[in-house]
């Protein structure tokens, strides 16, 4: 077995309020030892410590301490850590009690996000955010303050709702990590601008912030303010969006870069939450068709944004592609989510689409209708672009998951228990 590296507290940053002085922890075989530093701590111990030490110096330490790992496994090409060899699916679990390598496991598609929730009582999205950052080095590239950083996932975790069954900061840090699966067994990732790959995370962190828990055609009959201030069209993404980039703006976490390089990063941000309305579901389709018939330069600034967009639409719906356990779980949760905008419009008096009423919806023919028509395409597609053992394997978790589906249809009681 081998012995954990252990790192001083005291040696990084001064010690809190709180800690033992000098107290040793186990450095992680990645090296992320500032997670685990301010899983300990709270933000506003964070903030007493701002002006007593740069937080480069941890990031710096975090770096000297990442580069001398002797796990093989966690040694990877370039400067992205590319996880090329990570299998879909395996025995893992989540067990009781916060074990950091769990959150090492992030490169993993079988990665349960719903157990790190529960884990944290529903702080992922800080912890998965704060993961993904790191794992891209993006701290380094841009020179993060990690204070702005923590402020930025604190944000999003309070403007994500946390009564939306689906829609809330759960959805976003399993979306994050499913982007990051994604892009780095991209084989084409080294030729991704850096700053493309900050406003890839930061996109798919924020693409729901501050979801009503309601689809448009509600917010639309309903007379919302959203779209009184939006329009009819994509008037929750543009909602999205909006508040995306005010959260950015507020927490400072790029205030630092140069004006053209936000305005690139907040652009990118803005191009991939729009990309995550379904009612254009079908022209993004398109565009990606195009491209893998005309031939893919990733040198080619609107080939790379057509790919990220992609990128993003597999992400939003990976819950599709999750190992069963799991995609049973999420598929209760967006049914639930649906069946109270059901049960809202029936308290108005408002026509009510039988997937959205629980008292006619068939959850497993409902979904498996879903896969039918929007998830097996859109991955099979994904997988055509970048054909590697990990998105076929994908494609086949797809298909179990039909079947798993099926199965329940065929069942003298169709409802789920």
């Amino acid at each position: 077995t081998r012995v954990p590296t252990l790192i001083r507290i005291s040696h990084i940053l001064p010690c809190p309020k709180g800690f033992l002085q000098g107290e040793a922890v186990p450095c992680s075989t990645t090296g992320n030892t500032i997670t685990e530093f301010t899983v300990r701590m709270s933000l506003e111990d964070l903030g007493k410590m701002q002006q007593q030490a740069p937080a480069v110096t941890a990031l710096n330490a975090i770096a000297r301490d990442k580069s001398q790992a002797t796990d093989s496994n966690n040694i990877y090409p370039g400067r992205f850590k590319r996880k090329l060899s990570a299998p879909t699916v395996s025995s893992h679990r989540v067990n009781d009690g916060i074990e950091w390598s769990q959150l090492n496991r992030i490169s993993f598609w079988d990665f349960d996000t719903l157990s790190i929730a529960r884990i944290t009582k529903g702080k992922c999205l800080y912890y998965i955010g704060l993961q993904i950052l790191m794992k891209h080095d993006l701290f380094d590239e841009f020179n993060l303050d990690i204070m702005s950083v923590l402020k930025f996932l604190n944000l999003l975790e309070h403007y994500y709702v946390p009564d939306n069954p689906f829609h809330n900061a759960v959805h976003a840090a399993d979306v994050c990590q499913a982007m990051h699966c994604l892009l780095v067994n991209l084989r084409s990732i080294e030729t991704f601008k850096p700053y493309e790959l900050l406003a890839c995370v930061l996109a798919a962190m924020a693409h729901d912030v501050n979801h009503p828990g309601v689809n448009q055609n509600f917010l639309i009959k309903t007379a919302s303010h959203l779209m009184k201030i939006n329009g009819n069209d994509s008037l929750l993404e543009q909602h999205h969006s909006k508040v995306s980039k005010s959260l950015i703006k507020e927490s400072g976490i790029i205030a630092h870069l140069p004006p053209q390089l936000q305005n690139d990063i907040l652009e990118v941000v803005e191009d991939l939450i729009m990309a995550t309305d379904m009612a254009q579901h079908q022209n993004y389709m398109n565009s990606m068709k195009n491209l893998i018939a005309s031939g893919y330069d990733p040198q080619r600034k609107e080939d790379r944004r057509i790919v990220m967009r992609f990128a993003m639409k597999c992400s939003d719906l990976c819950n599709t592609a999750r190992p069963w356990s799991t995609c049973v779980q999420w598929g209760k949760l967006v049914l639930e989510e649906f069946w109270r905008q059901g049960d809202q419009e029936k308290s108005l008096m408002l026509d009510v689409n039988n997937m959205f009423d629980r008292d006619v919806c068939v959850p497993s023919k409902a979904l498996t209708g879903f896969i039918d028509f929007i998830a097996e395409p859109l991955f099979t597609l994904w997988a055509d672009f970048c054909d590697t053992p990990f998105t076929r394997d994908i494609c086949r978790q797809i298909d179990n998951n039909r079947s798993h589906w099926e199965d329940i249809v065929k069942l003298p009681d169709r409802h789920l228990s």
